[in-house]
């Protein structure tokens, strides 16, 4: 498709949903941290602190202050990336598409901190420019429009109507037309030419943009990726902030609730430094996975075969972090469905074609 082709509605609704709602989570995120102090807010923080699930946690108020603080300036600087990205998705980026994809669970995870819906509506455009008529015109595939789809007319109501005795009468005898003199045998292309010399339907050419469908079994398990990706990213990033701004609070509140806790004879800043390195470890990680997962959905077979290890490391990881939570089965359960979906025979088939 040729660079001036024309662009979907759809695509431009997306990318201007994208800019003018990080736009405006931008404004909402200066907004917020400069109304923490404000007894109205502190208000309304000791209520949330004093309710589930935060009440158990010992966290207190400037310690919620502080994380509020750093979530709303990741926000910001998410929303901002996303602003200037919108931009050159406007101007059919593919590049400017997958750094939004990226960057919409970081968007999604700090939005929490701001007030309004201005987060999920910058993460709502970016799954649209995934969508069709979009992906074909990112991809650089002819998409149908309003104007190259034929229309089924309705009847004129109005056009003169035959008369029932004209429709009886017989009609005229009409001689046939001249034959115009057929072409030499040397001119009929002979590769739509079948045994005695009809159209050989079989064998006219296909279009060449006419993609095999995708397999649903992949999107599923490219959909579990990205969502376990992001909910695994965030706990360790909102967890790295409390070790970082409630450090004291949170093992005192461990040591009132569970007195024989065993640390192992490590300390507390060791253990809070094994959890910065852990959530680093996680974070590049997730990242790889959410890369990978939008290379196995543009088809990029080696992509799949990498995704397949990447996630079947995950399942022997989890398979030994359950004995330490038995809650993280669930997340076990989830990569073990995302390999089988990926190993499945129509899934290899599609990626073979």
């Amino acid at each position: 498709m040729p660079e001036t082709a024309p662009r979907p509605g759809q695509a431009t609704f997306a990318a201007w949903m994208i800019i003018g709602g990080s736009v405006i989570l931008v404004l909402t995120a200066y907004q917020r941290i400069s109304t923490l102090h404000t007894l109205e807010v502190q208000e309304e923080l000791m209520r949330v602190l004093s309710e589930q699930p935060l009440s158990g946690t010992g966290l207190g108020l400037s310690g919620l202050k502080t994380i509020i603080r750093v979530l709303c300036m990741i926000a910001a600087a998410a929303a901002t990336a996303s602003t200037i990205l919108g931009v050159h998705a406007l101007r059919r980026s593919t590049g400017a598409r997958l750094a939004l994809t990226l960057l919409a669970p970081l968007v999604l995870i700090a939005g929490f901190a701001t007030p309004g819906f201005f987060a999920p509506m910058v993460v709502a455009g970016v799954c649209m420019l995934w969508l069709r008529p979009t992906r074909d015109w990112f991809a650089g595939r002819p998409w149908a429009t309003a104007s190259s789809t034929v229309a089924q007319r309705r009847p004129d109501p109005f056009a003169p109507q035959a008369r029932p005795d004209q429709e009886s009468a017989a009609p005229p005898t009409l001689e046939p037309p001249p034959q115009a003199p057929s072409a030499p045998a040397t001119a009929r292309p002979a590769a739509f030419e079948g045994e005695y010399g009809a159209p050989d339907l079989q064998r006219q050419p296909t279009s060449p943009y006419a993609p095999a469908k995708r397999p649903a079994a992949l999107i599923a398990a490219c959909v579990i990726v990205w969502a376990s990706c992001a909910l695994v990213s965030g706990f360790m990033v909102l967890f790295s902030l409390v070790m970082a701004v409630a450090r004291d609070d949170f093992f005192d509140e461990i040591e009132r609730q569970q007195p024989n806790f065993d640390i192992r004879g490590l300390s507390e800043a060791e253990l809070a430094t094994g959890t910065y390195v852990a959530t680093a470890f996680v974070l590049v990680w997730c990242v790889a996975a959410t890369v990978l997962a939008v290379m196995a959905i543009r088809r990029v077979q080696r992509a799949q075969v990498a995704l397949v290890v990447c996630v079947g490391l995950s399942c022997l990881v989890l398979l030994v972090a359950t004995f330490l939570s038995p809650f993280l089965v669930v997340l076990l359960a989830a990569n073990v469905v995302t390999v089988w979906l990926l190993l499945r025979s129509d899934v290899a088939a599609w990626f073979k074609k």
